[in-house]
């Protein structure tokens, strides 16, 4: 079976100039080439399929009675959480090449590689398919026999490159992600789907890339902006507006972009017409953006060895985003790893990783202060109940845990293991 991969181009290192040939450089490097299959079949797939354990967590939502959990890349097991003592597998949705997807009200939305799916949740032991939006992500990229890219293979090279060439020019002044079609052609970063290629890690993390808002759908690729009508499924807008966008979070009439050089502050008062109000500069990093409310929103900065976000910053920071085009940062904190983070009344929630659960009184939202430092756990996605406020989330990787909070110490409540 061929292994569908999602991982980044990595550089590993550059060498000098060889001294017989100037124009040449040798470079190692991971070497992508791409995975291909029939489209149209894919489309066919059955959405309904059997229960079956989870193996390779991606995703996680909750919602209301639901808890929702992806399969990196083949779909979603849907649980009933109607009692967080004993959530329930009750069907798995088979969705090619998923990645990210939304709950609003009785309606799923999910990506499937190059498309838009809208999916009936009422019953969720049988979900219902109701629109498929073709080619709303991107436009596939097809092979000589009908084929399309639908992932890539990769392997460590290390090959002599022309110094003037394309491949060398895109890894020394562009990207680290390289990726090439089946007659080894470099395909554009920018037309390869954020749903196969870099845009998620091998670990749990608060990576939210659709989000709804009064009444509408807003989706973010690597470069794009989407947004949908809820009810009927229209597309009402796509645009390039930036890059290296990571996470959207709305709140009021903004939307909360968040790439990994900034945080963006779009106003969408008209759907139709989102414009930008404000960018907040900072250090590459990865970073989920959380706004709390109109004034103050958090974000966490993340860096390490690792090729999406390489360097040694790594810090929760608080924003006040009261000013409509001018976000500044009023507290910065020092973190290890921090990833994912939620509010439960005044108390704020940030995973780091494999070094624990930090929890804050933020009482004062623009002084936080730590209350609380738990490394008996590894939180890299952490949610908060979206009805039961004694209830906390936390997304591991070897499983996802739900824990009642309000006491001095976390007690277990359930957990589903990966």
């Amino acid at each position: 079976m061929k292994r569908y991969c999602n991982a980044l181009l990595l550089i590993t290192i550059l060498l000098s100039a060889c001294n017989s040939d100037i124009e040449n450089v040798t470079i190692s490097y991971t070497k992508g080439t791409a995975i291909y299959a029939n489209l149209d079949q894919i489309r066919q797939t059955d959405l309904s399929a059997s229960v079956r354990p989870v193996e390779n967590a991606g995703k996680i939502f909750i919602s209301n009675n639901l808890l929702l959990i992806g399969e990196e890349g083949e779909g979603i097991h849907i649980f009933n959480n109607s009692d967080p003592q004993n959530p329930v597998g009750q069907s798995f949705m088979s969705i090619p090449g998923n990645k990210e997807f939304y709950v609003d009200g009785n309606f799923l939305f999910a990506e499937s590689y190059y498309d838009m799916l809208k999916i009936d949740l009422t019953n969720p032991a049988q979900p219902q398919m109701v629109t498929r939006i073709e080619n709303a992500i991107s436009y596939p990229l097809y092979n000589g026999i009908g084929e399309v890219i639908i992932g890539f293979e990769f392997e460590e090279v290390t090959e002599k490159v022309d110094k003037d060439g394309d491949v060398y020019n895109h890894l020394w002044n562009n990207s680290s992600e390289l990726y090439f079609d089946y007659e080894q052609n470099l395909i554009p970063e920018s037309a390869v789907p954020s749903s196969f290629a870099g845009n998620s890690s091998n670990q749990i993390g608060s990576v939210n890339r659709i989000a709804s808002l009064d009444g509408n759908l807003y989706v973010i690729s690597r470069s794009n902006l989407s947004v949908y009508t809820v009810d009927n499924f229209e597309q009402v807008y796509h645009q390039s507006v930036g890059w290296n966008m990571e996470t959207v979070y709305p709140f009021g009439d903004r939307l909360f972009i968040g790439t990994n050089s900034s945080v963006d502050i779009y106003n969408v008062s008209d759907p139709s017409n989102p414009h930008i109000e404000s960018s907040f500069w900072h250090a590459t990093s990865c970073d989920p953006v959380y706004p709390v409310n109109e004034r103050t929103a958090y974000a966490t900065l993340r860096t390490g060895e690792f090729v999406e976000c390489p360097g040694d910053v790594n810090e929760l920071v608080v924003l006040d985003v009261s000013v409509p085009d001018f976000a500044q940062q009023v507290q910065g904190i020092e973190m290890i790893s921090p990833y994912g983070l939620t509010m439960i009344n005044e108390t704020l929630y940030v995973g780091e990783g494999s070094n624990g659960l930090k929890v804050f009184d933020a009482s004062n939202e623009r002084n936080l202060k730590l209350l609380k430092w738990d490394q008996t756990v590894d939180a890299y996605d952490v949610l908060a109940h979206p009805t039961l406020s004694h209830i906390l989330l936390i997304a591991g990787p070897d499983g996802l845990s739900q824990y009642q909070i309000g006491t001095e110490e976390f007690q277990l409540v359930s957990r589903i293991a990966f």
